[in-house]
């Protein structure tokens, strides 16, 4: 049998790279930032919850109330994914009669 190491190799011949045309990765833009900042995300404004049975949703009807655990004037949650990325307060745009949120803050980032 012969000797493993005796083998002959092939030669790994790399190309030879000018220092000149290195690219300092910190001094490159970053594009892939740049390519995820358009993707679009779905923000949801959450004004409150509570929980309530199965037996009580299914007897719900036209008029029925349900209270929340937030209280007029309570700033509500921001999320994306279903994380907390900020709060803010709703808003009325009386020319269009459509509701908005006009921010308070954001959450910091990891």
């Amino acid at each position: 049998m012969s000797d493993p190491a005796a083998i002959d190799k092939p030669a790994l011949n790399l190309p030879e790279f000018p220092s000149e045309e290195v690219v300092n990765v910190a001094q490159r833009p970053d594009t892939s930032r740049r390519r995820v900042s358009d993707i679009p995300v779905e923000i949801q404004a959450v004004i409150g919850k509570t929980k309530v049975s199965v037996a009580q949703l299914m007897a719900a009807g036209e008029g029925a109330q349900f209270r929340l655990d937030s209280h007029f004037g309570d700033p509500v949650q921001l999320q994306v994914n279903g994380q907390v990325i900020g709060y803010g307060e709703i808003i009325a745009d009386d020319r269009d009669n459509l509701v908005g949120i006009r921010l308070i803050s954001i959450e910091a980032t990891r």
